[in-house]
C-alpha cells in the first residue's frame, strides 16, 4: 500500500479539522483501486493523493450526467434554459428537462443502444427511442440525457463542445478536446468525460456556490434537497444523502441497486451513509468513481479509482470518524 502523505489541517473552515477523519478514509480507499484522491475544505486543498495537475485523467462515466446538470443550472441562471421547458420533440409531449434530468422521462434506459452501435452512430439510437409509458418512474440510464444533449443543442443554436466550455467548470477546450464522441463526431452527455480531481475540483465548489450561497434556482436547489416522488435519493444528476437523517434510513450501494429497476418504496428512505452528514450531495461513476459535496461544512472530496469493492458507506463512515 503506498505511504500515506501528510494531511494538511487548518483552523477556520465551516467544519472543524478533527471532525474529518481522512487518513483512515485514505487508507480504505488506497485498498480499492484508488487512482486519486482530494481534499478541499474552507477554501483549500487539505489533502490530495495522486491528484497533481499533471495527473492523468481517467473516464469518470456517469459523473459526466453532474457535470452537464451544473451546466444546465447555470445556463438556467442567465436566463438560456428553465428546467419546467417542455422537450421539444413530440413523441416526447408534456416531459421537462427536468424530467430528462431526474431520469423520469418514460424513455427506456438504453444502455446496449447506446454503449454498443450507438458509439457508431448515436443518432440512429435516438431515431428509435420510443418513451415505454407515462414519465414518473426512475429509470437510470443514458437515453434521458443523450436526449437532452439533442435539447440543449436545439436551444444553443450552436456545437455542444462551446456549450460545454461556457457552463460547465473546469471544461476547458483540452478537457472537451478529450471528451467522448462517437465515430460520428457527436458528444455523449451521460457519460465520457476524462477529467483528473483537479479538473473536477472547479465542478465540486460550483456545488458548494449554488446550494451553500444559494447561487442556483430555487427550483434547483428544493429538488436537490428533497430528491423526487419517483427516487427520494436521487435529482437532476446528483445522489443524496438526505435519507440519513432518517431513523429508519437504510444505506444503498449505489453502483449495485441501478442495474434493475426498482420500485419508489425502495427509495424512500435510502442513504449513501447513515453517519456522513444528510445534505451531503454526490457525483457517482462506476469503479469507485466520486465527488462528495457537504455544503453544511463547505467540503469537497473527490475519489477517483479503478476497482472493485469500494463502497460509499464504508468510505463516508471512516471520513466522518463513525
Amino acid at each position: 500500500m503506498r505511504t500515506l502523505v501528510a494531511v494538511l489541517l487548518f483552523a477556520g473552515t465551516a467544519c472543524a479539522a478533527e471532525e474529518l477523519h481522512v487518513p483512515a478514509a485514505a487508507e480504505y480507499s488506497a485498498a480499492r483501486g484508488e487512482i486519486a484522491l482530494l481534499v478541499w475544505q474552507g477554501g483549500r486543498v487539505v489533502y490530495q493523493r495522486g491528484a497533481g495537475r499533471g495527473a492523468p485523467a481517467p473516464r469518470v462515466f456517469s459523473i459526466t450526467k453532474s457535470l452537464v446538470s451544473i451546466g444546465v443550472f447555470r445556463d438556467a441562471k442567465k436566463g438560456g434554459i428553465s428546467l419546467s421547458q417542455p422537450a421539444r420533440q413530440p413523441s416526447l409531449r408534456g416531459v421537462t428537462l427536468a424530467d430528462l434530468m431526474n431520469q423520469t422521462s418514460g424513455l427506456p434506459p438504453a444502455r446496449r443502444e447506446f454503449y454498443s452501435e450507438g458509439l457508431k452512430n448515436k443518432g440512429g439510437v435516438l431515431g428509435r427511442l420510443e418513451r415505454k409509458g407515462n414519465s414518473g418512474i426512475f429509470a437510470y440510464g443514458p437515453s434521458h440525457w443523450e436526449v437532452l444533449a439533442e435539447e440543449i443543442q436545439g436551444r444553443w443554436g450552436g456545437e455542444l463542445e462551446g456549450w460545454l466550455r461556457r457552463f460547465v467548470p473546469g471544461a476547458r477546450p483540452e478537457v472537451v478536446l478529450r471528451w467522448r464522441r462517437d465515430d460520428r463526431g457527436a458528444l455523449f452527455f451521460s457519460t465520457g468525460a476524462r477529467m483528473n480531481a483537479h479538473e473536477l475540483l472547479p465542478a465540486a465548489r460550483e456545488v458548494l456556490d449554488g446550494m451553500r450561497r444559494g447561487r442556483w434556482p430555487e427550483e434547483v436547489r428544493s429538488m436537490l434537497c428533497n430528491g423526487t416522488g419517483a427516487n427520494r435519493m436521487y435529482a437532476l444528476g446528483f445522489w443524496l444523502n438526505r435519507g440519513a437523517a432518517s431513523g429508519a434510513a437504510k444505506e444503498v450501494e449505489v453502483e449495485a441497486a441501478i442495474g434493475r429497476e426498482q420500485p419508489a418504496a425502495f427509495w424512500r428512505a435510502a442513504c449513501l451513509c447513515r453517519e456522513a452528514p444528510a445534505d451531503l450531495l454526490a457525483m457517482i461513476g462506476t469503479s469507485g468513481q466520486r465527488v462528495y459535496v457537504v455544503p453544511s461544512q463547505d467540503l469537497v472530496v473527490i475519489r477517483l479509482g479503478n476497482g472493485p469493492g469500494f463502497s460509499d458507506a464504508g468510505f463516508l463512515r471512516r471520513l466522518f470518524g463513525a
